[in-house]
């Protein structure tokens, strides 16, 4: 009888140190966390409007993309130190988009851009370099491909699933040991409850997470990007370059509708040989999803070519030759 009450007495301390074990560790299924993020990126191909705002905020230096065209290294001086906040409204049949962005360069005050975008062409005001009411126009697809009967503006109908693709390129060969969950359901900009996952790289999982982007997924991310006209081969060569380090963190939200409402980018990161951690913070929401939220923008009536900026700045002597 002794000899049952002793094992009986061990059976119950293994028990409640099992029980305390999984308290402290928690239950979490990593491998039904990676399944709920990729069902939920697959279901952004649903999405065929919307509302959306977020925010972007760059510490870098000039040296991230190298030698690049003096336009591309004017805007990046301009957004690399800067906090930009957008919102707007975006359909994808036909495609439409209008914004409203503001840079607030650091120290300085906030530039506010007016975007639209309609019929393949790019509408913005840029205060410095427009009349009031006055808008730079310009094409942003090349015209319809006679041969193939492809419309020009197919690149934007894709976008639901380019963006899908993107999020498996990155989600799918990575170890769902990687990814995290909150215990309590998190609330959403509206008040709505949601599920929030997130991917984290730390010191123990830096080195494996930097060889899975840098050999799996960066390369066919650039080369997506590139496919779809939306990367140069600077900005190709420059992503590639990238070395992701800890901290780093990208949460998404997942709505009771399955789709991906919120996320937040919180990347560390160096470029190339150097050793300079650059850092980007970037958050995306999107509401009003398949509820054909209203437009208010029309094409402007004032309007001004690339063409004309381009031979307004430049220089007096090289306009003579």
């Amino acid at each position: 009888m002794l000899s049952f009450y002793r094992k009986f007495s061990i059976y119950i301390a293994l028990v409640a140190m099992t029980g305390i074990a999984l308290f402290l560790t928690g239950c979490t299924d990593n491998k039904q966390l990676k399944q709920d993020l990729l069902q939920a990126a697959a279901k952004q191909q649903e999405i065929v409007n919307y509302r959306f705002q977020g925010s972007v905020e760059l510490k870098a230096d000039a040296a991230l993309f190298g030698q690049t065209s003096p336009m591309t290294a004017t805007l990046f001086a301009l957004l690399k130190d800067s906090q930009i906040d957008y919102k707007g409204v975006a359909a994808l049949e036909p495609p439409r988009m209008e914004a409203d962005l503001s840079v607030t360069p650091a120290g300085g005050t906030a530039i506010d851009i007016p975007v639209l975008i309609k019929d393949s062409k790019l509408y913005f005001h840029m205060p410095p370099l427009n009349k009031q009411d006055e808008y730079m126009t310009l094409p942003i697809a090349p015209p319809k491909d006679q041969a193939s009967g492809s419309d020009a503006s197919g690149a934007l109908k894709n976008t639901g699933r380019l963006t899908a693709e993107i999020t498996k390129q990155l989600l799918s060969g990575a170890d769902p040991d990687w990814l995290q969950t909150t215990k309590e359901a998190v609330t959403l900009q509206d008040g709505s409850p949601g599920k929030q996952i997130a991917l984290s790289v730390t010191p123990k999982n830096e080195q494996a997470v930097a060889d899975y982007l840098n050999q799996s997924v960066l390369p066919s991310l650039s080369a997506q990007l590139k496919t779809n006209g939306l990367a140069s081969d600077a900005w190709s060569s420059a992503l590639g370059a990238i070395r992701l380090r800890a901290p780093s963190s990208i949460e998404m939200r997942i709505d009771s509708d399955g789709f991906i409402r919120e996320q937040k980018w919180d990347l560390v990161f160096t470029s190339g040989g150097s050793a300079n951690e650059h850092h980007l913070i970037w958050t995306h929401a999107l509401s009003d999803i398949n509820r054909n939220p209203a437009f208010a923008r029309e094409v402007p009536a004032k309007q001004k070519s690339l063409e004309e900026l381009l031979l307004f700045l430049k220089p007096a002597g090289a306009a003579q030759k």
